[in-house]
């Protein structure tokens, strides 16, 4: 008997002790960060990771004071795993925390002290609790997890709940009662004399008492809200907490994870790179609540629509080498979406914009789109499936979409900007520039305006695009200089002075079957006809020839060393300020797309080694979270 009970004990204890901290993502997650070879984060302290975009979503509450100067590897996490960075929305609740190995519990809570152990929602689990954020741990796996409802959802269950029980909203009762006092005033008669009636003839002049008005309720209308927030937090609390007992039976119990339901995610685990991620486009469309008006008024149409975004799922690797950092990131997409993808990205590149970029530029990127096979194969792809739809208002959509499309000649309207763009930083100008200021007097309540001369650090830019139609953008400029004088023909170039910070000129540029905005008065007024021999050339001209729909180069540290220090003080700028005083270059190029896939590459190539490959790692992966989540 004794052998009996002791073998379903054993392999329980090889099942929890055998899985590995990717195997408690939630299937719930759209997107995730795994860091490989975790060892190179242990110089990096706990005040470090907690000030990250993508850890700031578990709280900083999360980590205390006690936790000062401490790393992650006096926290008895295990390097050999994986940890796991993930985040999730729907329309009905929002994830987020990490995964992770665990090889000294005791040192664990040393590190999170202000968790309190609770009884476990499942067995074979423990659960330790601090306020909105929730601990599992089972064998040597770490799931950190915040649960939150959605708050429109949230919302919208408690005035259900609220009108159900006979009440009023709080801010209806208070809004009616404003609407109230304002008919009574609107009911009154104005009499400006008041010794006058209201015909007109004098009256004896009464004397009346100060009589204080009835005062409102107010204790009554605070303790209405105070019932409803108590009834919106306790609502909050149960959806919360039952939403997260379903996740961990879902990962502990029943074994249902991200990486068990998407075979995508599985194999990218498998990578032996630095650090991976996964981004599920098509879920992060489909579940967003933007949608929702279309998914409740025409469902098929978003059935189809949906369709037709599934499979875009974008996956990456990093690599961290002796003198570089590399990024490859492979953008999926399903057959329709595809499809319009691959027609989109097939623009041949245009030499001419090879002219107008500087040997010697800090930045620059071409970008090239055929507008007119991507609009015809959208067209094909897209119009069946709205022509389907049995609505009104779609169906009138669909018959102008068509007849435009029968009437206007698309090949002139492409033609006007043909697909191939650039772009170019040479670095920052300190320009004189004039600003309104507004100035009040309390003295004699005067109030009024002035001018006022300043110095700016601006950006010194130039970006411009093919077309085939040069007449268009003359026609539009011509137009602007009988308007405004601000607008000159300059001969070889236009100018629209006062036009940036109401001081300094842009300048445009029609030539060469390009047309070109900048604030770079040289190329304007000595290159309007482009660099010539100064113009790029060499490898990097090759490499943006080369290169797919995208193509993009900075001399990274040249650009940063000249940005404004208020830019790199500024905490959103994190990533850039820790590279600043370092010399390195970045490239970023993207490969041809197929109906599958398009792969894009980026490349920060550097002198010297890592001072903390941690550091940089985390710098890499905030950034790519904060692009994700469009931050």
């Amino acid at each position: 008997m004794k052998i009996k009970v002791l073998i379903p004990i054993t392999l329980l204890g090889m099942v929890s002790w055998g899985q590995k901290s990717e195997d408690v993502i939630p299937k719930d997650a759209v997107t995730v960060f795994s860091l490989n070879n975790i060892s190179i984060l242990q110089k990096v302290s706990m005040d470090e990771l907690v000030s990250y975009d993508f850890m700031t979503e578990l709280q900083s509450e999360l980590f205390d004071g006690s936790t000062q100067g401490k790393t992650l590897k006096d926290a008895g996490i295990d390097f050999n795993q994986k940890m796991n960075i993930f985040y999730g929305k729907n329309t009905e609740f929002e994830i987020s925390g990490f995964t992770f190995g665990i090889t000294d519990k005791s040192k664990l809570f040393d590190v999170f002290d202000d968790f309190d152990r609770m009884e476990s929602l499942v067995p074979g689990t423990e659960y330790y609790n601090n306020y909105f954020n929730h601990l599992m741990i089972q064998g040597n796996v770490g799931l950190l997890i915040r649960v939150d409802t959605d708050q429109e959802k949230l919302t919208e269950i408690t005035d259900s709940i609220w009108i159900a029980r006979g009440f009023e909203l709080p801010w209806s009762s208070e809004d009616e009662y404003y609407d109230e006092e304002m008919d009574q005033y609107d009911d009154e008669i104005p009499i400006d004399d008041p010794t006058m009636n209201e015909d007109g003839d004098e009256v004896e002049e009464i004397i009346e008492e100060d009589v204080e008005d009835t005062p409102v309720a107010v204790d009554e209308m605070n303790d209405l809200f105070k019932n409803y927030y108590e009834l919106r937090d306790s609502i909050e609390s149960e959806y919360s907490r039952r939403r997260l007992f379903l996740i961990t039976e879902e990962l502990f119990v029943k074994k249902q994870n991200l990486k068990a339901i998407d075979s995508r995610l599985a194999n990218q685990l498998t990578h032996t790179s630095d650090g991976i991620f996964y981004l599920d486009n098509s879920r992060n469309f489909k579940n967003t609540n933007s949608l929702f008006y279309l998914q409740a008024m025409f469902p098929d149409l978003y059935r189809d629509l949906n369709e037709l975004y599934t499979g875009n799922v974008m996956l990456g690797d990093i690599v961290l080498n002796q003198k570089s950092i590399d990024l490859k990131i492979e953008a999926n997409y399903g057959e329709g979406l595809g499809s319009i993808y691959q027609e989109l990205n097939s623009a041949k590149f245009d030499k001419n914009v090879l002219k107008y970029i500087p040997k010697n530029n800090t930045g620059f990127f071409t970008y090239q789109i055929d507008l007119k096979k991507g609009y015809e194969k959208a067209y094909q792809v897209i119009m069946p499936i709205l022509s389907e739809e049995k609505n009104a208002r779609i169906s009138a959509n669909v018959l102008t979409i068509e007849l435009l499309n029968d009437f206007i000649n698309t090949d002139e309207v492409f033609n006007t900007y043909k697909g191939s763009m650039f772009g170019t930083f040479n670095g920052i100008k300190r320009v004189k520039t004039k600003r309104i200021e507004f100035f009040y007097d309390e003295e004699t309540f005067e109030y009024g305006e002035k001018e006022i001369e300043a110095e700016e650090d601006m950006p010194i830019f130039t970006l411009g695009f093919t077309t085939a139609r040069p007449d268009i953008p003359n026609k539009i400029l011509k137009h602007m200089s009988r308007i405004t004088s601000q607008f000159k023909n300059m001969g070889d170039y236009w100018v629209y002075e006062e036009a940036i910070l109401n001081s300094v000129p842009l300048y445009m540029i029609n030539k060469n079957g390009l047309f070109i905005f900048t604030n770079d008065e040289d190329l304007a007024k000595n290159h309007s006809n482009g660099y010539g021999s100064d113009a790029l050339t060499g490898k990097l001209a090759k490499n943006a020839a080369k290169s797919g729909s995208i193509y993009g180069y900075m001399n990274l540290g040249d650009m940063i060393n000249r940005l404004p220090e208020s830019i790199l003080n500024d905490h959103r700028f994190n990533v850039l300020a820790s590279m600043r005083g370092k010399k390195g270059e970045m490239e970023v190029t993207s490969s041809k797309t197929s109906r599958q896939k398009t792969t894009y590459n980026l490349t920060y190539s550097f002198d010297g080694t890592f001072d903390n490959a941690g550091k940089y790692l985390l710098d890499l992966v905030n950034t790519a979270y904060l692009v994700s989540t469009k931050r």
